[in-house]
């Protein structure tokens, strides 16, 4: 499979892709497992520099869409298609106006991404 650079990252350009316009900027976020577990090692590294033990674990934040997690995880997510923006920069990105229109973009890239999935909070899961 031959693959091509996107961002300044190799990437398979069958990626998914979720838009979100933030501040009149088009971003896109990305929910591929690969593409997650590369952002989370890439922040984390950049966490580990700055000497902060605040490290993301997407296997705890991902299953509880709260603020902290919603903010780790838009960080992650757009990582793929914009390796130029710092964990820092992604988190500014969500303010208050931001915020809601992020949490439904996670909610459709994860979606995107594995469209198999339930979401988790449907109560036909329980007990599953």
């Amino acid at each position: 499979m031959k693959k091509r650079k996107i961002a300044n990252t190799v990437a398979d350009s069958t990626l998914p892709k979720t838009p979100i316009t933030i501040g009149g900027k088009t971003y896109n976020l990305c929910f591929d497992l690969g593409a997650l577990s590369e952002a989370e090692t890439l922040i984390n590294a950049e966490l580990i520099r700055a000497n902060r033990s605040d490290l993301i674990n997407l296997l705890f934040a991902l299953p509880v869409q709260n603020l902290a997690n919603t903010r780790k995880i838009f960080a992650c997510g757009i990582r793929t298609f914009h390796p130029e923006l710092s964990y820092e920069e992604a988190l500014k990105l969500l303010t208050v106006d931001a915020l809601y229109e992020a949490a439904t973009a996670i909610r459709l890239a994860w979606t995107a991404a594995n469209p198999e999935a339930k979401d988790p909070s449907d109560p036909s899961r329980a007990g599953k």
